[in-house]
């Protein structure tokens, strides 16, 4: 039994991705399976979703209390995905087992085996192969705690995530101030050696392509990979949302069911 998770709050996306991604997993995850998603918006939400709340044991984390704190109300978010911090607490809202997080804005449009069979005594996150791995080195890319990881996808059992629990317990407050471009650039500065990473092809970018220097077309599904994801930087404007890209490329529309 593997347990789905995802989160959804705020205006940006709607039931429909919850619904969508559930309908993908049901596709390419090959053993039995139960699904969840953290959430407050629940009109219209697949009879087999099961619904999460937000948890508070952190400071300033569910959703409303984030959006009201000091930094959002001055238009500075940090950390803007705390919600998701919740899956690290150990057994989340009492699931125990193996678990699976994804984000809602992504395609699963293969089968999951392969990542299935790759996990052992490690949690497992996304490396962004896509990465310019030189300039990863650079001072200043660690001077803005630049992130290595992505945070569409982790998977993980038990107390994995134990030490960032902690760290988490213990250092809120600082964590939100310092790490300001979300929970990818806190995990990769400081509890990157934790985890194991899917190979480059089980997850990739659309916006950015799979692995650095010789694959990064971007705008292309690859027929070989697992997992395409929708990242964006900034305001990159070449960069497209899920959303957009279904309009332009009826291939993500085909596989967005």
């Amino acid at each position: 039994m593997i347990h789905i998770i995802c989160s959804l709050w705020g205006k940006k996306y709607s039931i429909e991705y919850v619904n969508r991604l559930y309908s993908m997993v049901n596709r390419h995850l090959p053993t039995e399976f139960r699904f969840y998603c953290q959430t407050d918006i629940t009109n219209g939400l697949h009879h087999k979703v099961e619904v999460l709340p937000f948890l508070n044991e952190l400071p300033e984390s569910t959703p409303e209390d984030m959006l009201n704190s000091e930094e959002f109300a001055n238009n500075l978010p940090r950390l803007w995905d705390r919600p998701k911090l919740n899956y690290f607490k150990p057994d989340p809202w009492g699931i125990k087992g193996t678990k699976i997080a994804l984000d809602v804005d992504l395609i699963i449009h293969n089968d999951m085996s392969d990542i299935l069979d790759m996990f052992s005594d490690k949690p497992i996150t996304a490396r962004s192969w896509w990465h310019n791995r030189d300039r990863e080195k650079e001072p200043a890319w660690k001077k803005r705690f630049g992130a290595h990881t992505n945070g569409g996808f982790y998977m993980w059992e038990g107390n994995m995530f134990e030490n960032v629990w902690k760290d988490l317990k213990e250092n809120a407050k600082k964590i939100y101030f310092i790490y300001t471009g979300g929970s990818d650039n806190f995990l990769s500065q400081r509890h990157y050696n934790l985890f194991d990473f899917l190979q480059p092809g089980m997850l990739y970018s659309f916006n950015y392509g799979c692995n650095w220097p010789d694959d990064l077309k971007a705008y292309k599904i690859r027929e070989d990979g697992i997992i395409c994801i929708f990242n964006t930087t900034g305001n990159v404007k070449t960069n497209l949302e899920i959303h957009n890209a279904i309009k332009m490329f009826d291939e993500v529309k085909e596989l967005w069911v």
